[in-house]
């Protein structure tokens, strides 16, 4: 197999024929057979003298500004879009781009272009972190609200009864001892759920929620 090759245009073309043949008009015969895999690539990148040809080094390439290597993993400014780039002399717009890997797991983040990194907008994320809470306690006193009902029931079929389980301590002892002891187990058992779940939702709960939603209103 004979392996020739001539210059088109600052592209090298390169052909392989049968031995017998001689080398076709115009075109170089060379001992370099491994070039023809590099049919068709510009003039600058080999080294010609006569009929000697060779490639030169990719990093030598680069090296000259023959080639440009942009080759790694980049990320869109804007919504952190993953983007490869795998080969030589594949462009990209670095306007859009970066090299610069977006913090973990921080969905509230931007590219700061003056300092050409990513930073946190504290501002939205403590924005979103107290509407996270809000909906947390929406949630809290609706679940309450939903489990307080039966107790409900009971405290106002026997509300003298509850007002009167509410003020135990102002009872004198005896009286304290006797009303306890008249009072059925379920009862007191549906009285104190209605405390915890009632003292859960207006002593803990919904103030909370008032002072958040304040926040969030001013902010």
């Amino acid at each position: 197999m004979k392996t020739f090759f001539k210059i088109v245009n600052g592209f090298v073309q390169v052909c392989q024929c049968d031995d017998k043949m001689d080398a076709p008009q115009g075109w170089t015969a060379t001992e370099n057979h491994d070039i023809y895999k590099y049919n068709g690539r510009k003039r600058e990148w080999f080294e010609i003298s006569g009929s000697n040809i060779s490639v030169i080094e990719e990093s030598e390439r680069i090296k000259r500004g023959i080639q440009f290597d942009k080759r790694g993993t980049y990320y869109n400014k804007e919504n952190r879009e993953e983007k490869k780039i795998t080969v030589l002399d594949e462009d990209i717009d670095e306007e859009i781009f970066t090299k610069e890997v977006p913090i973990e797991n921080e969905p509230f983040q931007f590219f700061d272009k003056q300092k050409n990194t990513w930073v946190i907008d504290s501002d939205k994320k403590e924005l979103a972190e107290k509407q996270g809470e809000v909906n947390k306690i929406k949630y809290q006193i609706t679940d309450a609200e939903s489990r307080i009902g039966r107790s409900m029931r009971s405290v106002h079929r026997n509300r003298a009864a509850f007002e009167k389980y509410l003020n135990l301590d102002s009872l004198a002892e005896a009286e304290k001892e006797e009303f306890l002891s008249g009072l059925d187990k379920k009862l007191k058992d549906d009285f104190d759920k209605f405390k915890e779940l009632d003292n859960l939702i207006e002593i803990d709960l919904r103030p909370e929620l008032n002072r958040l939603e304040e926040e969030l209103k001013s902010a």
